[in-house]
């Protein structure tokens, strides 16, 4: 079973898809994790990644991207689950191919959405530290990654797997309304 999580920054992906790994015991892989994994260990590429194109409210390009993820999910055969990708058409295409080739399928995508104002009270509210945890740097993720997350949302509601979810609710009401859409379909 493959479920991905998406969504603006600070609509609760982390916590929701922690929360459904544990549940479901599944591997998780949040390519913002991925990315700081990769920092921490000294890899150059992705540091320099990390600062042409993150720190100013951009993906990386897909290549970087989807090399970090192929190593995690190569040899997975329970399924697992994604946070924040695919995250765009591009991703879309490239994660489609791979899936093609190794005959697998997103079960279910959640679209955690919520307001420009929330996303800011929750950043205000945030105890994590992270260099990209700028108010600047999160509206101008926001305003771009909105933008590249349309064609993705539109692929996995034609594909009737979406499941759009209000955000921001309180954390286990979500997880609640989360697990109850999961029952609908298992």
């Amino acid at each position: 079973m493959i479920i991905v999580f998406i969504g603006p920054p600070f609509a609760g992906k982390d916590t929701q898809a922690v929360m459904l790994s544990k549940k479901l015991s599944l591997s998780l892989f949040s390519m913002g994790g991925l990315i700081r994994e990769a920092r921490e260990k000294g890899d150059k590429v992705i540091e320099d990644a990390y600062r042409n194109y993150s720190l100013k409210g951009l993906h990386l390009p897909i290549g970087i991207k989807f090399g970090l993820l192929r190593k995690k999910i190569e040899n997975l055969n329970d399924g697992f689950i994604l946070n924040n990708f695919p995250a765009t058409n591009e991703d879309l295409q490239v994660f489609n191919e791979y899936l093609k080739e190794h005959n697998l399928s997103v079960y279910k995508a959640f679209y955690l959405n919520i307001s420009k104002n929330i996303m800011q009270k929750r950043l205000d509210a945030s105890t994590r530290k992270r260099s990209d945890d700028d108010l600047k740097i999160i509206l101008a993720r926001r305003e771009i990654q909105d933008k590249d997350r349309i064609p993705v949302i539109n692929y996995f509601r034609n594909l009737g797997i979406l499941e759009e979810v209000d955000g921001e609710r309180e954390i286990d009401e979500v997880n609640k309304d989360i697990l109850s859409r999961l029952r609908k379909i298992t």
